[in-house]
């Protein structure tokens, strides 16, 4: 329910890459970087596991979420909406207002607490 109204009182904000914080972040736009996050191969075991059963099973812990989403976006720099794409191209579950919330709360553009 919480994203839900997040959503409702952002609307089209949590799309943008600035974040409902407006935030201005350089983000690298590399696709060798992302695909090797959506492959599971960038060297880390944890994100690794977790893509690699994203892409198996079309789903993922909401710990392993949040693992990967934060590993994607501060320590790879890579554009958040790639990854948040990528969540809704393959989780069973994927609902948007959760996805994107949960993506802007990871990739610190919501104004709150950097993850």
């Amino acid at each position: 329910d919480y994203f839900r109204f997040y959503a409702m009182k952002h609307g089209d904000r949590i799309f943008h890459v600035s974040g409902p914080a407006r935030r201005s972040i350089n983000w690298d736009a590399n696709p060798a970087k992302l695909e090797r996050w959506k492959r599971g191969l960038t060297g880390h075991p944890l994100v690794d596991a977790n893509m690699r059963e994203l892409l198996a099973t079309g789903w993922m812990s909401n710990r392993g979420r949040q693992n990967v989403a934060s590993f994607l976006a501060l320590d790879m720099g890579v554009d958040w909406r790639l990854g948040a794409d990528h969540f809704e191209s393959l989780l069973l579950d994927h609902d948007v207002c959760s996805n994107y919330g949960n993506w802007c709360s990871a990739a610190g553009v919501t104004g709150g607490r950097i993850n």
